[in-house]
């Protein structure tokens, strides 16, 4: 990408990057406000292991560095 493009092409090369992005990003705000799609998210243990990995933080730290190697295992 090294050549310089002509302004003319350097428009289209925009308009044909961003038109797509555009739509879709469009697309997915019209079904999550107007249809009421939940917002998609991404899977994690939080809820059912959160506060059991919090709780391995907090008691790692307090020991004074040791343990852990096994709170980082878990």
């Amino acid at each position: 990408m090294s050549s310089k493009l002509p302004p003319q092409a350097q428009r289209w090369r925009t308009i044909i990057f961003t038109v797509p992005i555009i739509g879709v990003t469009s697309f997915v705000l019209y079904k999550r406000h107007v249809l009421g799609e939940p917002r998609r998210t991404l899977p994690t243990d939080l809820e059912r292991h959160g506060h059991e990995k919090v709780a391995t933080i907090l008691t790692a730290g307090s020991k004074g560095g040791e343990g852990t190697d096994e709170a980082a295992r878990e």
